[in-house]
């Protein structure tokens, strides 16, 4: 008698505690596959491998590890959802039998089943005890049996329902962990942005500074200026010399975790591609819909299912019918001998009126996780929504401290033109060079993280939105 398996839920239960696990290790990922060509990431000039933005995320989803992982999880709950209907098609197996046994109720039903059972084998002693001492008798079957679910009471049904629901959740996770890696991308690219930036900056400070300890020797030479002034210049430039190797160590780590993400191998540092400086960002206008989310839906999908396995549950409670045919052949010594054959044909109808409360327990726990599932949906799309909103928000303040930052730029370079003019003509001091020089570096720097908050708050908000990055950037176009 075939019936539904019901070991259903626990392994659709396995797939998708895996596939969320993938969606949150996505962002660590590994390479996903060896040999990852650096044409793949831009062009190698000046042994500097430059990079550029769209070949990093092509690359990162070509090649990330657990993306590769999660598609094959993917393909597990796909092939789980073919293999669900196995309550609704007949099962046919195939036996070729062989056995050898001196136990005498096997024997003489080997006997029967061969077609020779005689008088003769019911003699008694003296004349015979053949039936009680058989010697040793072999039976050959070949058997063909058939096996029909024909009501299992929504088992099958429902059991179906919960796999496709469990197998569209995998490829909603799967687009998910893709949109993650993509972010994750862009987070790595745009760090490697913002640290080449700042060493640009860096260095053209360190330019002016070592300019202005020449002019502080040459004052202090010319005894207009004090061996203090010299010293404070050093300083300064000491001190940029320090955040420069700082930030050339960002820059490093940086192209690390693109080489992570792509799975590239190389010992070339990484750069950016030259691109034209404005501040125009990557990322997205459109509104974007948080419900519409990959995560959202794969747990509206999850829900479904935990639903249809409380159904399934329920009707482990009610009568089944299934239907089963057989054919045997038998041989005394040839395995695959026709010496005699028999049928059977069965219905099954089978009802567990009272299981000691088992099933009345798994139908209680399988309902428990239903709304549990429902839930967790429920508070994965407000959740979706909230995150939504607050990537807006911030893509709006780094447009505005974007605008403010080049203002402030503008009026930093004109300050430090002024005082340094100043300072020539012994009108300011090295302190007030030295800080109005701080503050123009610092603008400098304030401008570059602004243009790398803009871009990434923007690749979050297409993160956050489900937005179609490649969609939005034809509108632009």
């Amino acid at each position: 008698m075939l019936n539904p398996d019901i070991r259903t839920g626990a392994r659709l239960a396995a797939l998708a505690a895996l596939g969320g696990l993938l969606v949150l290790l996505a962002p660590l990922a590994g390479p996903a596959a060896a040999g990852t060509g650096l044409e793949e990431l831009g062009v190698v000039r000046n042994d500097t491998l430059l990079v550029e933005r769209d070949l990093v995320i092509a690359a990162a989803l070509r090649h990330n590890e657990m993306l590769a992982a999660g598609g094959e999880v993917r393909a597990a709950a796909d092939a789980e959802a073919l293999g669900a209907w196995r309550g609704f098609l007949p099962r046919v197996s195939l036996g070729a039998y062989r056995l050898r046994t001196d136990d005498a109720l096997y024997g003489f039903g080997f006997k029967l089943n061969q077609r020779r059972a005689t008088m003769a084998d019911f003699a008694a002693p003296p004349a015979g005890n053949t039936l009680n001492e058989p010697g040793i008798g072999e039976n050959n079957i070949l058997q063909v049996r058939v096996q029909q679910p024909v009501f299992n009471a929504g088992m099958a049904l429902y059991g179906k329902k919960a796999a496709d629901a469990m197998a569209g959740a995998a490829r909603h996770e799967h687009a998910r962990a893709a949109e993650t890696v993509r972010f994750h991308a862009v987070q790595a690219y745009e760090g490697l942005v913002l640290a080449k930036a700042y060493e640009t900056v860096l260095l053209a400070a360190l330019a002016s500074a070592d300019a202005h300890v020449a002019q502080a020797q040459a004052m202090v030479d010319n005894e207009m200026a004090t061996e203090a002034d010299l010293l404070q210049a050093k300083v300064h430039r000491d001190g940029l010399r320090q955040r420069l190797i700082e930030v050339r160590h960002q820059a490093a780590t940086a192209g690390e975790h693109i080489l992570l993400l792509t799975a590239a191998d190389t010992p070339l540092p990484l750069a950016p591609a030259a691109t034209p400086a404005d501040d125009r960002a990557h990322g997205s206008d459109g509104a974007g819909n948080a419900a519409a989310r990959a995560d959202v839906l794969a747990a509206r999908e999850q829900a479904a299912a935990a639903a249809h396995m409380a159904k399934v549950a329920r009707g482990a409670m009610l009568p089944h019918l299934n239907l089963q045919a057989e054919k045997n052949w038998f041989h005394r010594d040839e395995l695959f001998g026709d010496e005699a054959d028999s049928w059977t044909f069965g219905i099954y109808a089978t009802w567990d009126v009272f299981s000691g409360l088992e099933d009345v327990g798994a139908l209680r726990q399988a309902r428990a996780r239903s709304r549990a599932a429902a839930h967790v949906a429920d508070f994965a799309q407000r959740q979706a929504g909230l995150e939504l909103d607050q990537a807006r928000r911030e893509a709006g303040a780094a447009a505005e401290r974007l605008a403010v930052a080049a203002d402030a730029v503008v009026s930093a370079r004109e300050s430090l033109r002024i005082v340094d003019e100043m300072y020539r003509e012994g009108l300011a001091s090295m302190v007030d060079l030295l800080d109005v020089q701080a503050m123009a570096t610092q603008a400098e720097g304030d401008l570059v993280r602004a243009r790398h908050d803009l871009r990434v708050s923007e690749a979050r908000t297409i993160y956050a939105g489900a937005i179609d990055p490649a969609a939005d950037r034809e509108d632009r176009e």
